[in-house]
């Protein structure tokens, strides 16, 4: 995966520095289960047809971050990740209209006539603001020592996805994905105490700190998180 690199709350670093500090974290591993049945599925049916929804409780998880607006566009680079490995990707609007009904009479045997679907791909978490800590850096000589004025915090990611299978309404899969910041290392170039100080300088003028990944390194994570998604799916 491509290196990238996090804020501690925005990002901007400076060169006057009261010391040079790295600080790191260690990888969160994923969680991935495939069944035998999606193993056997999609090993006869080279480019099934899917449709990728998205829970309600993300939907609401994104607007807790008031973050709406910018997850809009994840849709469109999973579906098209999927489009590239071959699947035949479902309109999703149309799909969630077949699937609703004020009877809520429609069994899975007709979903997947009416949609002509036959896998759903599903986001069941999704967080692009996990908060990691340490009060502890290397200093220049690789030396490790704890930060005697606080603490500091970057930012990762988590996304979870289960799959179904149409045809009999099976969970077939079940996938957790994590980005962990400064696994390699941060090099941090501001004191603690000179940071907070223009925190509250942004504060006073009206300018809240971003806190969460930043909108190209998402998109990185989430195109790799989808092909390792598909990757798991296919071994």
């Amino acid at each position: 995966m491509k290196k990238m690199y996090f804020i501690i709350v925005i990002a901007i670093f400076f060169v006057n520095c009261s010391s040079t500090k790295t600080i790191s974290f260690d990888q969160k591993q994923d969680n991935i289960y495939t069944t035998p049945a999606l193993k056997n599925f999609l090993s006869v049916n080279k480019n099934p047809k899917i449709v990728l929804r998205i829970s309600p409780s993300v939907l609401k998880e994104v607007e807790a971050l008031k973050d709406e607006k910018n997850f809009d566009y994840l849709y469109d680079i999973i579906e098209n990740q999927f489009l590239r490995k071959g699947f035949q990707v479902r309109d999703r609007q149309l799909f969630s209209q077949i699937t609703t009904n004020d009877q809520n009479t429609i069994n899975y045997e007709q979903i997947m006539s009416k949609s002509d679907t036959e896998l759903i791909i599903e986001m069941t978490r999704f967080n692009p603001a996990i908060s990691y800590e340490t009060n502890t850096y290397e200093d220049k000589k690789g030396n490790s020592k704890v930060e005697g004025e606080g603490k500091y915090e970057m930012y990762g990611a988590i996304v979870d996805f289960k799959v179904i299978l149409i045809t009999n309404n099976e969970l077939a899969g079940s996938y957790k994905f994590h980005y962990t910041p400064c696994v390699d290392g941060c090099l941090i170039e501001q004191s603690l105490k000179d940071k907070n100080k223009m925190l509250k300088k942004m504060r006073k003028k009206g300018v809240e700190p971003y806190k969460g990944m930043e909108r190209d390194d998402l998109e990185i994570f989430i195109r790799d998180a989808t092909d390792k998604l598909i990757n798991a799916m296919r071994a």
